[in-house]
């Protein structure tokens, strides 16, 4: 058998229909060159042998089994027995357009050894949360990375690198026990490393992650612990501090002025404005209860 050039690693846990939904997207890749799946079953509660079997004759899939430990540590397992030099990270809630790995492997073969990311969409349109959420990266990724070829930060959903660098920094921080920030992490470590990020926006996937009030307040305030924790380890390994990120909130205001008019805001302009305020409580909140309370936190095993 041919060995894969690239492996897409999917953490996931108990979103069997999501999951399904992901892997069906993925067989309509166009790519001509070998290439593998690793699905990391982050403790599911059921077992995931009725979708592997589902998908075993249009993927060459493989699923690996972890107790629950969170999408930093199934993502390194999923790197762990990944047969590809290169390594694309989606998550199972995501659907890749048809060029989407294709895009990636192109950009990297530009700029060898770059992490390259891709551009998420929103599939849930009509999703007010959701439609907040992916807004708030649209602007992160315009405020960050204005130079997309020396971008500072890619989401974990929609990256490629190497493996061997990857390896090389360590993968994901397993110390973020949840996900919320260990994306951050990773291209600080990578950057600091000396190799470049590259954002490609033609390497597209849609994300449906349905959103209630309550369900938009727990992430962002999750996103607002992660981001303590990130901006922990930057003073620890001395690669910047934290003056960035307040400049991107305090540009926040004038930014939604400017989309007036935008189809992402278009005839809910007051509701998005709420949307944006409660993530901003929460983010804060988040970022508070870690920096008070974090430290007393046992560490994840």
């Amino acid at each position: 058998m041919t060995s894969p050039l690239l492996t897409v690693v999917i953490p996931t846990h108990a979103r069997p229909r999501q999951l399904t939904a992901c892997l069906a997207a993925l067989v309509g890749q166009r790519l001509e060159v070998p290439w593998e799946v690793v699905v990391v079953d982050d403790g599911c509660p059921e077992p995931l042998d009725s979708i592997a079997e589902e998908f075993h004759q249009r993927l060459d899939l493989r699923i690996e089994r972890q107790a629950n430990a969170g999408p930093s540590r199934a993502r390194n397992r999923g790197v762990a027995v990944a047969r590809g030099r290169l390594i694309a990270f989606t998550d199972d809630d995501c659907l890749p357009e048809p060029d989407w790995l294709g895009a990636l492997i192109r950009r990297e073969a530009l700029t060898p050894g770059a992490m390259v990311g891709g551009t998420t969409i929103n599939g849930l349109d009509g999703d007010l949360f959701a439609s907040a959420s992916q807004l708030i990266v649209d602007l992160v990724y315009d405020h960050f990375n204005a130079d997309p070829s020396q971008a500072t930060f890619l989401t974990s959903n929609n990256i490629l690198c190497s493996r061997e660098r990857f390896e090389a920094i360590g993968g994901f921080d397993v110390t973020f026990p949840r996900a919320g920030a260990e994306d951050r992490d990773f291209c600080d470590r990578w950057k600091t490393a000396g190799w470049p990020l590259v954002w490609e926006p033609a390497a597209r996937i849609e994300h449906r992650h349905a959103q209630t009030l309550r369900k938009f307040i727990d992430l962002h305030f999750r996103y607002g612990r992660g981001a303590y924790l990130h901006h922990r380890r930057k003073l620890e390994r001395g690669s910047g501090g934290i003056g960035r990120d307040v400049g991107f909130h305090a540009s926040i205001l004038p930014r939604l002025r400017a989309l007036r008019g935008d189809r992402r805001v278009a005839g809910r302009t007051l509701a998005i404005l709420a949307a944006f305020g409660i993530w901003q409580g929460a983010n804060a909140a988040g970022f508070a209860r870690e920096a008070l309370f974090g430290s007393r936190r046992p560490p994840p095993p």
